[in-house]
């Protein structure tokens, strides 16, 4: 399941920033990182982030430990510990805070981090590891320290365009609580486009 690619990220319509993520698989563990850039335009300025999220998993895609860190004009860092229960979270705030907090989770929990892309890859890996149908899943948000769950189903071939030209892929569809979100990925699995339409975002992957 090695994946390597850039993501192009906008928001109401406009660019946002852009995801280079690398996904290896090495033995017994898989390794899931990237590199993140946004945009941001916050009350007339225009603000600039970069961060560096890093997952590693077993070869099951059950997580082990969670790392991620912030630089910008709010700079901050998060370790998370999935590997005994309970699940052990730090968080060094923008204030320069040190706040730590547990949670009990499965251990087949999926990990969908705010505005890192690649971790609907990994959640359409888990979802093709079953047959197809609608899938319930255990999730965990570790940046707004939130767990949840989430459905995933198929719903057939479409006709999407990506960068101008029309490519036939799978929709997934992904239901939570609160929000709505469309993934389209190719015969190999592969994603190549994603819609929130509640938070106004549209992915994109680079040809």
């Amino acid at each position: 399941m090695n994946d390597h690619g850039v993501f192009l990220l906008s928001v109401g319509g406009r660019p946002a920033g852009t995801e280079t993520f690398d996904i290896r698989s090495t033995g017994d563990r898989v390794e899931a990182e990237a590199k993140i850039e946004l945009r941001i335009e916050q009350e007339g300025k225009v603000l600039e982030f970069k961060s560096t999220p890093k997952l590693v998993l077993n070869s099951a895609l059950q997580p082990l430990t969670y790392t991620w860190s912030q630089k910008g004009p709010q700079s901050s860092q998060l370790e998370v510990d999935f590997r005994s229960p309970p699940t052990k979270t730090r968080y060094r705030t923008v204030a320069g805070g040190d706040d730590r907090l547990d949670f009990e989770l499965p251990k087949d929990v999926v990990v969908l981090d705010y505005n890192v892309i690649h971790h609907y890859q990994l959640l359409v890996d888990r979802y093709r590891r079953t047959a197809g149908g609608k899938q319930t899943f255990r999730a965990f948000v570790p940046q707004e320290a939130m767990p949840g769950s989430l459905e995933v189903e198929e719903t057939g071939p479409e006709s999407v365009e990506i960068e101008g030209r029309a490519q036939t892929l799978r929709h997934l569809l992904v239901t939570t609580e609160l929000s709505r979100i469309d993934l389209w990925v190719d015969d190999q699995q592969r994603l190549w486009r994603i819609s929130s339409p509640a938070a106004q975002l549209e992915v994109v992957r680079k040809r």
